[in-house]
């Protein structure tokens, strides 16, 4: 969440005229708040974005533009997410055969049942499909039984996508491998949406703030505990967790057993972080696994430096600026109690200097290279060609923003 300048496009670039999004829900999820934000910004292109959803429901759904059509499936709650999945694209694929969608985006891994069945559409009625691989597809807790059925599904579903896209080029990498395409797109996650300029640290704040749904994955109880140790050190330290979940008791417990109420607060559900974050001196991630981790975008968006746990591949490089922050291991007490401790100790960097770390995560430049995916059908530069001779303009910067030149121009660093 930050402010730049939106990518210019000159007045001969063509761009879809309509844009279908098929999405499970409004639900706390990563990929439902990027599909947002992208509907937002085309919407605010003069495209006709319409949702395609299967329950019109959730507490993402206040972040939806007006003008941005729902079309509400009204699928049973009871489905659990594979079934929900299915039936999605079976009922995505009547309401698209009766519409004329030029392009379609699939915003995720637990999406891609969509992709087959509108590929069924008759000849001049399927739209031009792009799908995103939002999650690893090669993990090492999983059988190679498991794997393989896994690579199996994927070829069959995500296969049939005119453009396929990922968020870094290992990913991209492993993609083309279990798919067999000669080409995949890495376009850097679009998380950030536009919600000021960052401003300084308050005077003297020591508020340690972390975010996420309180379950067992997001390690909030081993976050308590290391937070223990910085309470013994720093008596003006503060840590506030954002969100709601079925651990809460369990929290609340573990908080009350330690000794720490009135210095840890649980503030339930917020809409945005951003106020809360704007309070705090650091932010801290420290789940077990993750997709990616956007939170910690928001954050250095926000001005504000950050510890995590090496839950995503991506966690390394968001802190391989000096200033950004510093990643420990997962389910590591000790280190997460002595990152926070010592990133307290230092006075706080310059908030602008943070916020330009993240700057290409911005929703404005993702959504430009989606719109630039979809035309590449049209004999339109691809996106690749078209990137590469942004970013040679481009000053050189942080080992941030050459991760997303990297996966930009297809290369490794």
């Amino acid at each position: 969440m930050s402010v730049i300048t939106p990518i210019k496009c000159g007045p001969s670039a063509s761009v879809p005229g309509s844009i279908a999004i098929v999405l499970r829900d409004f639900r706390l999820g990563g990929s439902e708040r990027v599909a947002i934000g992208l509907a937002n910004y085309w919407a605010s292109r003069q495209i006709a974005v319409t949702l395609v959803v299967g329950r019109d429901d959730g507490p993402l759904r206040a972040l939806l533009a007006p003008s941005v059509e729902i079309v509400d499936l009204g699928l049973s709650p009871a489905l659990g997410d594979t079934r929900l999945a299915w039936s999605l694209a079976i009922h995505a694929r009547a309401v698209l055969r009766r519409r004329r969608i030029e392009s379609c985006y699939v915003p995720g891994n637990s999406h891609w049942p969509v992709i087959p069945m509108l590929k069924s559409l008759p000849a001049g009625q399927a739209p031009h499909i792009v799908a995103q691989v939002s999650s690893p597809v090669c993990r090492s807790n999983r059988s190679r039984l498991v794997q393989i059925g896994y690579d199996w599904r994927m070829r069959r579903l995500l296969g049939k996508a005119d453009v396929i896209t990922t968020l870094s080029e290992p990913l991209a990498r492993e993609t083309r491998e279990i798919v067999g395409c000669a080409h995949v797109d890495v376009v850097p996650l679009p998380a950030l949406w536009d919600e000021g300029r960052p401003c300084p640290v308050p005077e003297g704040s020591a508020t340690i703030l972390a975010a996420g749904r309180l379950v067992p994955i997001k390690g909030f109880d081993l976050l308590i505990k290391a937070f223990h140790v910085v309470a013994a050190q720093n008596a003006e330290a503060r840590l506030v967790i954002c969100g709601e979940g079925p651990e809460r008791g369990a929290l609340e417990s573990l908080i009350d057993g330690l000794g720490l109420a009135g210095r840890v607060t649980l503030t339930g559900y917020v809409p945005s972080i951003r106020p809360y974050l704007e309070q705090a001196r650091l932010f801290v991630l420290s789940s077990h696994c993750e997709s990616f981790g956007a939170v910690l975008l928001e954050a250095l968006a926000a001005g504000r430096q950050i510890v995590s746990t090496r839950c995503s591949p991506a966690v390394d490089t968001l802190t391989s600026d000096a200033i950004a922050g510093r990643s420990v291991p997962t389910r590591d007490v000790a280190a997460l109690a002595g990152a926070m401790s010592a990133l307290l100790s230092h006075p706080s960097p310059d908030c602008d200097a943070l916020a330009s770390l993240v700057a290409p995560f911005h929703v404005s430049r993702g959504g430009e290279d989606f719109l630039a995916l979809m035309r590449s059908r049209s004999g339109e530069p691809r996106l690749m060609e078209r990137l590469a001779s942004e970013c040679l303009d481009m000053p050189a910067q942080s080992p941030i923003v050459s991760m997303a030149h990297a996966g930009l121009t297809g290369h490794a660093l």
